[in-house]
């Protein structure tokens, strides 16, 4: 289990032509092809940023945790959250007046940024699953002790899930059902207290499919998180982690300069 406060992040100021914006790495590096898995913090505030329309070769989630705009033809607000299929193309993401900031959240490193329409011959077949949804984080505050749990997709047949877990001040909850995908466990409000480290607001933990899912302990503000379970193995492109480990970064598929977004 890997357990990334919000201060413990690496954070690089990335300049772009609508402004200064910024990076923060928690787990991984972005851009780089080496095995396990990534997520990082896309920070774009300034007005109206934008990335282009694109996809990548490995399942993610992606979640808007401050402004607002859309993503393709969808308004996105904090808490948004999007999972893609490997190869299955998203975006535009558009921020608005306050700008925008996402994670990126992937089992294993991307192999590279493929620009839409110009990427299409690097599809292996037609695009998958984009599922979308919304957890409420202005939710009434629970009372002491209290745990409510909010189903956010609907089932699937490979047990890709979300879930909004909502825990009243210091109470305790369980993470979710372990498979062979791993999970993510993202704080949007208040904190949680794991392995003696107090995680604030986007703060991670990466629990890998060997490992038994954690007993969250919210502190005494209670705490509002987002659960993402990866996919198990198939022979859907891109799914299975076992055949991308290993690549070589000469390899890796750089975006176009001229687009603004992260690998």
């Amino acid at each position: 289990m890997q357990i990334v406060a919000w201060d413990d992040a690496v954070y690089k100021e990335v300049k772009r032509e609508g402004g200064i914006g910024g990076r923060r790495s928690f787990i991984g590096m972005p851009g780089s092809m080496a095995e396990g898995p990534q997520a990082f913090l896309v920070e774009r505030p300034y007005p109206n940023p934008r990335v282009a329309p694109h996809f990548h070769d490995i399942d993610q989630f992606q979640v808007i945790v401050a402004g607002d705009g859309r993503m393709g033809k969808k308004k996105v607000k904090p808490i948004t959250f999007q999972y893609a299929d490997a190869y299955t193309p998203y975006g535009p993401i558009v921020g608005r007046d306050n700008g925008i900031s996402f994670f990126t959240i992937r089992p294993v490193a991307s192999g590279g940024y493929f620009a839409m329409p110009g990427s299409r011959r690097h599809m292996p077949g037609r695009a998958g699953r984009n599922i979308s949804g919304i957890f409420d984080i202005e939710h009434a505050p629970l009372p002491v002790g209290k745990v409510e749990r909010e189903a956010l997709m609907d089932p699937q047949v490979d047990d890709v899930y979300a879930e909004g877990l909502r825990l009243g001040p210091n109470a305790a909850a369980d993470g979710v059902d372990a498979t062979t995908g791993g999970q993510f466990y993202l704080v949007c409000t208040g904190t949680l207290e794991q392995d003696g480290k107090t995680l604030p607001a986007n703060s991670l933990i990466y629990v890998d499919p060997k490992e038994t899912p954690p007993t969250l302990q919210a502190g005494p503000e209670g705490a509002c998180v987002l659960v993402m379970r990866f996919p198990c193995p198939s022979d859907r492109p891109g799914s299975d982690l076992s055949k991308l480990n290993g690549r070589s970064e000469a390899d890796y598929h750089m975006r176009p300069e001229v687009v603004e977004g992260a690998r």
